[in-house]
This record gives structure tokens, C-alpha cells and sequence, in this order.
């Protein structure tokens, strides 16, 4: 069991900010992790530690021994977009056709973090997936490992599996539905293991493309997942993730080829690229491209009730 550590009330600060802690909660979010009104948030895996943060702002730490209690409440503070000031990205997305109306209606949001392992596991499981496909497999690779932890007071609490849990059993990737993907989870988890990934400060210091490149040592780690993972893991937006889904919204909005969506969404959002590609698909409720397409060309360019979206995940139960 994990005692309770640490108390903070981050309600002023949120206000404060402008921040919108019901949407930073709840968008991207699993049933188990939030329930509309408190959100269990995971500062360490190995070994665990757990934040338990209402939507008023009232917050508790959990953890056990031989964890610092003040790097926890920074970390979550982080986590939360705390330290971020994201007014830039606001006021080019007030501008731009694809995110104007988000920037007015959405301006509270900030992207949560996570720590690197989950966000590579993330990162590669949006790989040549839909929206639904690969969520579905995350929130199966939390089921079918069965990780987690007691809270003091407040239950039991699941967690991603670890790279040591990988390791130890691997079948479950691709019971999780991962297929090709369980390989190059594994070889994430083995470098780990071994101490060679850089960890998220590191990732901060290093010049973008330097961070990326570290990232891609892995075999099956390309640049849109590095760089998805760099965005979630150390708020690296240089570099944005384009797939197909971005690149052919982006080419009809901003009138360009598809060969020169990359340069014109950098030149448009520099700093805060890969920012603007996440809150795009939680604009357009990361729609199929179709769907996504019709709703740029009649200008519905908002999260829209009642389907399975960023904005709704939580929701919705995938496994």
C-alpha cells in the first residue's frame, strides 16, 4: 500500500493560469484513471508513486520509501502543464484555419504528460492505427498485465506495465492486440533495462533533432513516434508528428502538397509544432480521414458529443 505523502490545493495556481484542469484530466484519459471529477495520475512506475488530483484542484501524493516527496509534487506539477506557458501556441492557433475556434473555446487546455516508457507505448501504438484501434490496445496492455497499487484510502489503482513486466512476459503484447508492434515494445523494454535510454531531463537539454535521433536507435522507433513520445514525455514540440491523417488536413487547409506540409506547419508553429498536431486530433475528435476532411470543410472544427474521441475517452470502457 501506498501511504499518503504529500497534500497540495493547485486550484489558485490553475485559476491563476487560465488552466482548465477538467480538460487537462480528462482529455487522452482511460476510464480507470479518471472519473469526471478526480483523475489518478502515475509520477514513477519503478518504484510507484501516485497522484490523486480532483477537478477543484485539491491533490494527494502517494508513494513509499526512498521517494522525495518534493520531486513529486514538482513532477506533477509539471505533469499538469503547470510550468508551461502555451499563450504563443494560442495566439498563432487564433489565426490558423485549422485550430481558431479551439484556440477560443479550448485556451484552458494543456497536454498532460507522461513519463518516456508509456509515452514510447503510446507513441508506438498509434503506429498504423486509428484513433480507436490504438487505445483499445493501451488500455489492454493495462488489463492484461494487471499492475497497480493500493492508495491509502482511496483503492486500488492500475498501472502501465512496466519494461521489467514486458520483459518477463511478452505474449501479452500481442494479446493486447500490439501484433507487429509487441517487437519493438520489447526492444524499448530491453533498452531500459539496460540503462540506455536517456531519461526525460536529458531529453530537455539536447538540441531537437539530437533527442529525436537517441530515440530512433530503437528499431522500429521512427520519427513520428519519437517525436510523439518527446511531446508527452519532455514537452519537446519542435518537431512535429505528421502522418497521413495531418499531412492531408494540413495540406487542404494551409494549401500545400503533402510533400510540403512539414516545413509549412514548422514555419507556422515553430516551437509549438507538435503541440498544435495533438491538439488538432483532439479538435477534430481524431475522426477518420474522411470524416476529419468533411468536418474541416464545414467548419466543424470542435470536439463533438457522444463518440469515442480524446475529449470522451475516459468515458468509454476498451477492454
Amino acid at each position: 500500500m501506498l501511504r499518503r505523502v504529500s497534500e497540495l490545493d493547485l486550484s489558485g495556481e490553475c485559476q491563476r493560469l487560465g488552466v482548465d484542469l477538467p480538460k487537462v484530466l480528462s482529455v487522452y484519459n482511460f476510464h480507470f484513471w479518471f472519473n469526471g471529477s478526480s483523475a489518478k495520475i502515475v509520477l514513477s512506475l519503478e518504484p510507484p508513486a501516485v497522484a490523486s488530483v480532483g477537478i477543484d484542484g485539491l491533490a494527494r501524493v502517494y508513494a513509499g520509501e526512498g521517494l522525495d516527496r518534493a520531486e513529486l509534487e514538482e513532477r506533477l506539477v509539471s505533469v499538469l502543464g503547470l510550468r508551461e506557458d502555451p499563450a504563443e501556441f494560442y495566439r498563432l492557433a487564433r489565426s490558423d484555419p485549422l485550430l481558431a475556434p479551439f484556440a477560443s473555446e479550448w485556451a484552458g487546455w494543456r497536454l498532460r504528460g507522461t513519463g518516456l516508457w508509456w509515452a514510447l507505448v503510446t507513441a508506438v501504438c498509434q503506429q498504423n492505427a486509428s484513433f480507436r484501434q490504438g487505445w483499445r490496445m493501451l488500455a489492454k496492455l493495462v488489463n492484461r498485465y494487471g499492475r497497480g497499487v493500493e492508495l491509502e484510502g482511496e483503492g486500488w489503482v492500475p498501472l502501465p506495465p512496466s519494461p521489467h513486466d514486458v520483459l518477463s512476459d511478452p505474449g501479452k503484447l500481442r494479446e493486447a492486440g500490439l501484433g507487429y508492434r509487441a517487437d519493438t515494445v520489447v526492444r524499448i523494454a530491453e533498452r531500459f533495462v539496460r540503462g540506455e535510454v536517456p531519461d526525460e531531463g536529458e531529453l530537455a537539454r539536447m538540441e531537437a533533432g539530437e533527442a529525436e535521433r537517441s530515440l530512433k536507435t530503437v528499431r522500429g522507433v521512427g520519427s513520428y513516434t519519437a517525436r510523439l513520445a518527446l511531446a508527452l514525455s519532455a514537452r519537446r514540440y519542435e518537431l512535429p508528428p505528421i502522418d497521413r491523417w495531418v499531412r492531408a488536413l494540413a495540406s487542404r487547409a494551409y494549401g500545400v502538397s503533402g510533400g510540403e506540409v512539414e516545413s509549412a506547419w514548422v514555419n507556422r508553429w515553430g516551437r509549438w509544432s507538435a503541440l498544435a498536431v495533438v491538439a488538432l486530433t483532439v479538435a477534430l475528435d481524431a475522426a477518420p480521414l474522411r470524416e476529419a476532411l468533411a468536418r474541416l470543410e464545414a467548419g466543424r472544427l470542435l470536439p463533438e458529443p457522444g463518440k469515442l474521441s480524446p475529449s470522451t475517452l475516459w468515458s468509454f470502457a476498451l477492454c
